[in-house]
């Protein structure tokens, strides 16, 4: 199977580099995977905890870039793995689960028994499983029930015809539908 090839001429550096997310073939400039770097260590420290202003001053540290460029750099890596502060509530719940696991990790890594039992509450809150799935099944759906329809006669002789002699031309019957009688 050919691979078709994901950039184009003309292509901006971001879609070059989103590109590279999906195709790890995808060959970058130094300049690119550093720009690449700058965008995934930005959005890491946004979820790792960090408000906007932590993150903007530990990337202007971190790459000795200016503060509009960090700016830059989080507003394209947001476009790229999306906005962690506008995310659907099962994105939400995602990360909450996350920070939750490194929470029981700490605790378990610390002995503490009543962290890692609160830890364990507040992932059973994440991940929802205290609550009743809203599946209900609707036990009339479920049954067999005897379908009844009522066929026009030149069907019928169309099918009694095809039955004995094992050929017949349902193209020249001229009727609209069958018709379901009884649904009981």
């Amino acid at each position: 199977m050919t691979k078709l090839p994901v950039l184009k001429t003309g292509d901006t550096t971001f879609d070059k580099i989103y590109a590279s997310f999906i195709d790890e073939d995808t060959k970058l400039s130094p300049k690119q995977e550093e720009i690449k770097d700058r965008w995934l260590a930005v959005w890491t420290l946004r979820l790792n905890y960090h408000s906007t202003d932590q993150a903007v001053q530990v990337h202007m540290k971190r790459f000795g870039v200016e503060r509009a460029q960090t700016f830059r750099d989080l507003k394209q890596a947001e476009k790229l793995f999306g906005n962690i502060t506008t995310t659907s509530i099962e994105g939400k719940r995602a990360i909450w689960a996350e920070y939750c696991h490194k929470f029981l990790q700490q605790a378990i890594k610390s002995k503490d028994l009543k962290a890692q039992g609160k830890a364990l509450e507040l992932l059973g809150k994440a991940w929802e499983v205290d609550k009743v799935d809203d599946v209900k099944i609707n036990p009339d759906k479920l049954t067999n029930p005897q379908i009844k329809m009522k066929f026009p006669k030149e069907l019928v002789d169309a099918v009694i015809t095809h039955l004995q002699s094992g050929v017949a031309d349902y193209n020249k019957l001229d009727f609209e539908e069958a018709v379901i009688v009884d649904n009981e």
